[in-house]
């Protein structure tokens, strides 16, 4: 079901990294559109590109590698995050050793970094004094 939020067990996912991000942002009810249609330029050029996860409420993807060891695959995946920071979306990109150890805490911090780096440009572009610090 391309686009749709999620549905909990509806799902058919690519990979077991990918199954085990969902159950995680399921878990901690945050949702999803699983390969959702996304506009991005790569080359000068608009094309259509399905991230794995986007998390419509943070404004932001999140894309599972789980190939390793291939030269080609290694190259794509850089050119894909390379196209989407040029085009301005940004993400969290994991990797199979990504989800090891506490990987949870690891995907809430990178939430939480991005949503404060919005936030610190936010008022550092109107000099505002940024109110959480006191």
């Amino acid at each position: 079901m391309k686009g749709d939020f999620y549905i909990k067990g509806r799902q058919n996912f690519k990979s077991k990294g990918e199954r085990q991000i969902a159950r995680f942002l399921e878990k901690e009810n945050i949702l999803y559109n699983y390969e959702s249609p996304l506009a991005v330029v790569d080359d000068g050029k608009t094309k259509i590109w399905y991230p794995d996860f986007q998390l419509p409420e943070y404004g932001l993807i999140m894309e599972y590698f789980g190939v390793t060891g291939s030269a080609e695959y290694d190259r794509q995946t850089k050119h894909k995050m390379d196209v989407y920071k040029s085009s301005g979306i940004e993400g969290i990109f994991l990797t199979e050793d990504s989800l090891k150890g506490d990987w949870p805490a690891y995907i809430a911090g990178q939430i939480g970094s991005i949503l404060k780096g919005r936030l610190d440009r936010f008022y550092s572009r109107n000099n505002k004094v940024w109110p959480f610090d006191e």
